[in-house]
């Protein structure tokens, strides 16, 4: 019967097809076998809009200095960090960030500032001791990930010192949250619009300490009245 079933020519021409198969199965249980590469890199994006004419008039020559930036160790590997509840986090071996997550945080808030306030001039941190800044800010990012939820979650707080003297001029703490649109797989674009947010607080701040500043010079070159008589004692 065995003699048969090979001298027919239906199941030699079956022979092939079953010989095929068994090889392309032997293939994809081999782990030596080349397998495609799945791996997905992302990246933060510039969001912030540019202020107004008045207030980059004022803050278009200013010199900023951007750092130190602080994060937290377990965001601080290639793969995509994923908030699965308040106690367990996920790390994605297909999802990377393109560079250092915390190194695209400053490029990209530098780019948004330099936006907000109109200056070119921002330099991040460490600089030489006789670099001139006029304003240094510091960011010290508590969280900054997606949820399993589909939500981002940003939370930081960042400071502003005087670039001259380093004493601090204000402080402020910046909570964002953001639904990730479709097609955001890890979260990158909303957590590039709370970025955007944090970014928005900062330059709002520092006008208004740029304003301030100027308002106390122009006071004390204003002439002082002569109180013993007619004219003004030099300022």
């Amino acid at each position: 019967m065995r003699e048969q079933a090979a001298e027919n020519p239906f199941f030699r021409s079956l022979l092939p097809i079953a010989l095929g198969l068994l090889a392309c199965a032997a293939a994809a249980c081999n782990p030596l076998a080349p397998q495609p590469d799945r791996t997905e890199y992302f990246v933060l994006s510039p969001t912030a809009e540019s202020g107004t004419a008045a207030s980059t008039a004022s803050t278009a020559r200013l010199a900023l200095g951007v750092g130190p930036i602080k994060f937290p160790d377990y965001l601080k590997r290639p793969g995509v960090v994923t908030r699965a509840s308040s106690d367990r986090l996920l790390v994605s071996d297909e999802k990377r960030w393109g560079e250092p997550l915390d190194r695209n945080f400053e490029s990209v808030l530098c780019q948004n500032l330099s936006q907000i306030l109109g200056t070119e001039k921002i330099i991040t941190y460490p600089w030489y001791s006789d670099t001139h800044i006029d304003y240094q800010v510091e960011v010290r990012v508590f969280r900054f990930e997606a949820t399993a939820d589909g939500r981002s979650q940003m939370a930081a707080v960042w400071t502003i010192r005087d670039g001259h003297d380093g004493h601090e001029l204000a402080t402020g703490e910046s909570n964002a949250s953001s639904p990730l649109p479709g097609g955001d797989l890890v979260g990158s674009a909303a957590l590039s619009q709370d970025l955007g947010q944090l970014s928005s607080q900062i330059g709002q701040r520092i006008v208004e300490l740029n304003e301030s500043s100027a308002r106390r010079r122009m006071s004390l070159r204003a002439p002082i009245p002569n109180p013993a008589g007619a004219g003004f004692l030099p300022s």
